[in-house]
């Protein structure tokens, strides 16, 4: 009888199984992903690329299978308030949906990464992704911009991906709402963190959407611009090192302790959205919030009280 060796029916085993096999696994990813990582799974089993960049820039080219949101949907203008707010988990969830997003898909969200701004919307979405019950994402780290200045491939294809399964749920300790910040400044023991320009903290100057100029009382200031590398020797919008951020964090005022409350707030909660992915994903911090009106919606109450020309850590 002609038997054959074992290593032999092992190996056939083994390519049986391989011929089965659509994509990899993705690897695990940071929340922070690099340019690296995507590069090699990009063909994986699970991924959703999220570009959220405008329809014409996604239109003329993206990284390869993605998808688009642009930015204008997660965080759209309320004609009659002027605040920028987050639209319902009902509505979140027929976008996401309709992306293919399922309960188990591995999101990587990308978007210009040329400014700080460009950067926020990245982070932005990160956050309302995660405030809508969705973990397993990952922020681009450089966004677009990194991706092309390294010479990676681009497309101009649009997918049309299967329905997704993902069902949105919000959890309100992500997304503070005006009645929240006015119960926390009466209550205490809440911090909050303004991630505006120095100017707008102080109450030199302000958006013009914004009614008043000045902060919330109490609040600590450390401005989403020093938060990433963008324009530095030309550099993409990369988000600092663990240690450059360790140390800001220190030098701006925040608590060392990581479960400590925080709120964070800007303008129209965009660049908050940076303040969230640095404090939430890079720093450790646990209980961190982001106020969706921010200072759009804050400025308006005239009822609300606001400072001007004052440190946060010195007021508290």
């Amino acid at each position: 009888m002609n038997r054959r060796p074992l290593h032999y029916i092992i190996y056939m085993l083994l390519a049986l199984l391989a011929g089965f096999a659509t994509a990899p696994t993705p690897a695990a990813a940071d929340a922070l992903a690099s340019t690296e990582w995507l590069t090699k799974n990009l063909s994986a089993k699970g991924l959703v690329i999220l570009d959220v960049r405008t329809a014409d820039n996604y239109g003329v080219g993206h990284i390869p299978g993605a998808v688009n949101l642009p930015y204008d949907s997660w965080d759209p203008k309320n004609d009659e308030t002027g605040c920028h707010l987050v639209p319902t988990a009902e509505v979140i969830t027929d976008y996401f949906q309709k992306l293919g997003i399922n309960n188990d898909s591995h999101v990587i969200i990308y978007d210009h990464g040329n400014t700080v701004s460009d950067a926020s919307q990245g982070a932005s979405a990160y956050w309302i992704m995660n405030a809508m019950g969705h973990k397993n994402i990952s922020y681009l780290d450089g966004g677009f911009t990194k991706w092309t200045f390294e010479g990676r491939t681009i497309d101009n294809k649009k997918p049309t991906p299967q329905p997704g399964n993902f069902i949105a749920k919000l959890d309100s300790s992500k997304l503070t709402t005006l009645q929240d910040i006015s119960a926390s400044l009466k209550k205490g023991g809440t911090t909050f963190l303004d991630v505006r320009n120095s100017d707008q903290h102080f109450g030199f100057a302000k958006s013009g959407e914004v009614k008043r100029f000045g902060h919330i009382p109490g609040s600590l200031t450390w401005p989403a611009d020093y938060m990433t590398n963008a324009g530095i020797n030309r550099a993409p919008a990369v988000i600092k090192s663990k240690e450059d951020l360790t140390t800001m964090a220190k030098g701006v005022g925040l608590p060392t302790d990581k479960n400590t409350r925080i709120i964070v707030y800007c303008n129209s909660s965009q660049f908050a959205g940076m303040g969230f992915f640095v404090l939430h994903e890079r720093l450790g911090y646990k209980n961190v919030s982001v106020f969706d009106g921010s200072m759009i919606e804050y400025a308006a109450n005239e009822n609300l009280p606001i400072a001007v020309y004052s440190w946060g850590f010195i007021t508290k």
